[in-house]
């Protein structure tokens, strides 16, 4: 296993996630992730920011439902309205 595979498993993040957020294709992202395509620091560099992107962004979304969980403490088997989906 690579570190890649080991971060990106760990957080969640899809291989087709991660190269729909690189355009590339889920196949390239595991080649890469088995040494199929040679390392390159190019490919270090653009993995590593897309990974701390994807990362942030999860982050963030974390972060929105543990204050929505907070503000709804008490209430929480209350049917939701559809705008509150969004």
């Amino acid at each position: 296993m690579t570190r890649l595979q080991y971060i990106r498993t760990r957080c969640g993040i899809t291989a087709q996630e991660l190269g729909q957020y690189l355009g590339l294709s889920q196949q390239h992202i595991s080649r890469m992730e088995l040494l199929g395509v040679p390392p390159t620091p190019d490919h270090e560099t653009k993995l590593r920011k897309a990974l701390l992107r994807l990362i942030d962004r999860k982050i963030h979304e974390i972060f929105r439902l543990r204050f929505y969980c907070k503000t709804h403490n008490g209430s929480l088997l209350v049917h939701m309205e559809e705008n509150e989906h969004e």
